[in-house]
């Protein structure tokens, strides 16, 4: 059974409780009628930020941006137009925006004195141009991030070393939302080669991303074509349905590694806790990595990807052959800016078959729950700002909880 250690829940200030209550006023899927608030007037803005937001969740904190300028008393925020992968974050020829979406995991490397991927070295021509960035606040797609940059000290898993600056606020941690599963699998309507290239490229918000050594995705314009045929007879809309689905020969699931992503984890504890025998190793080994799921034919049941963005590609490309199952984040599927096919240009949910797992199917997990922290030593009054809005506004500001619900939060 998948276990986790989760200090947070007796952090000040968590808003669980509040979160909870504030999601069950709404109607989930139900966006607001102005996702973007007008922002506060220029008198009252006075305070200058940068906010890094992981990849999964930049879509939708983009759409409340002004919501988030009036409750935070922010200087407007220039917004880049979609999600980033990284690169040229202190480029502000190429990039001058001061909300970003970033890769979650490099959040240590985005901070002060580093660029994203590469030690910061004013004299090469990196990514350290007019100086480091600072990132006043810090939206995280996994709590293992924003530990990262709290002290030991206060609680975190920071100790510094070289240019990392251990600056998280441990007073401003905070569960700004709430990811959710679906079961996803390719539809009759979208199959074939008649719509348009697939699976995505790393767009907004990001879903599967090149062809890599795992066979995850080919590197084409997003889209909600399948190369894979739909279930015969319906796929299953219940993690108990899928147990069962999984237990003809052959039939194969793609889930998130859960030993790095969290929906991973959650994906696992769903199977396990359903009455699946995980086992990685020696005689009756049924999970595999990648395309080592390929090379083990019917023996594989369940197929490891290396995040959350490259399941749903692991299915639309057919991954193997016969990888036609599916452990996706909602927040994936819902509320897509299509970039091809017959949708270029709209913004909708996945015509793909899905289906909403309950989270009671994952109960001895928990909550997947997304992270928030404000870093200090940046913008005079930011970290102040940023405090305040995730303890005393995030959870009970109905523009912000519609629009996290609209993208699947």
């Amino acid at each position: 059974m998948q276990s986790r250690s989760r200090h947070t829940r007796s952090a000040p200030n968590s808003g669980f409780t509040a979160l909870r209550r504030v999601r069950k006023a709404l109607a989930v899927g139900a966006l607001a009628t102005a996702l973007v608030a007008t922002a506060a007037p220029s008198g009252f803005a006075t305070t200058g930020s940068q906010v890094g937001i992981a990849n999964n969740m930049y879509p939708a904190v983009k759409d409340m941006k002004g919501t988030i300028e009036s409750l935070g008393s922010f200087t407007t925020f220039s917004a880049n137009t979609a999600s980033q992968v990284g690169g040229f974050w202190n480029k502000p020829a190429i990039d001058t925006s001061t909300m970003r979406g970033i890769t979650s995991g490099s959040l240590r490397q985005q901070l002060k004195s580093a660029g994203p991927y590469t030690t910061c070295d004013p004299s090469s021509s990196n990514n350290c141009v007019n100086g480091p960035l600072h990132i006043d606040a810090f939206l995280s797609a996994d709590e293992t991030n924003v530990d990262a940059v709290i002290p030991t000290a206060d609680g975190g898993t920071c100790t510094a070393s070289g240019s990392v600056e251990c600056n998280g606020a441990l007073s401003s941690k905070h569960a700004v939302a709430i990811g959710h599963l679906a079961i996803y699998s390719c539809s009759g309507s979208w199959a074939g080669s008649t719509h348009g290239d697939d699976p995505s490229n790393a767009g907004s918000p990001p879903l599967a991303f090149g062809a890599d050594a795992n066979g995850s995705g080919n590197g084409k314009a997003q889209s909600p074509r399948c190369d894979a045929s739909p279930i015969s007879g319906g796929a299953p809309t219940t993690i108990a349905g899928v147990i069962s689905w999984l237990a003809t020969s052959g039939h194969r699931i793609a889930v998130a590694d859960p030993a790095s992503a969290p929906f991973g984890a959650a994906s696992k504890q769903a199977l396990i806790q359903n009455g699946f025998s995980w086992v990685t190793s020696g005689a009756g080994q049924n999970v595999f990595t990648g395309s080592a799921c390929d090379s083990a034919g019917t023996a594989c049941k369940v197929r490891l990807e290396s995040g959350i963005s490259q399941v749903r590609g692991a299915v639309t490309a057919n991954a193997g052959g016969n990888t036609q199952l599916g452990l996706v984040a909602k927040s994936n599927i819902m509320h897509v800016s299509w970039t091809s096919s017959s949708l270029n240009g709209t913004t909708g949910n996945d015509p793909n078959t899905w289906a909403d797992v309950d989270p009671s199917a994952y109960s001895a997990y928990g909550d997947i729950e997304q992270y928030g922290v404000a870093l200090n030593g940046g913008n005079a009054g930011a970290e102040a700002a940023w405090e305040n809005l995730f303890n005393t506004k995030w959870d009970n500001d109905t523009t912000i909880q519609s629009t996290l619900a609209a993208y699947g939060y």
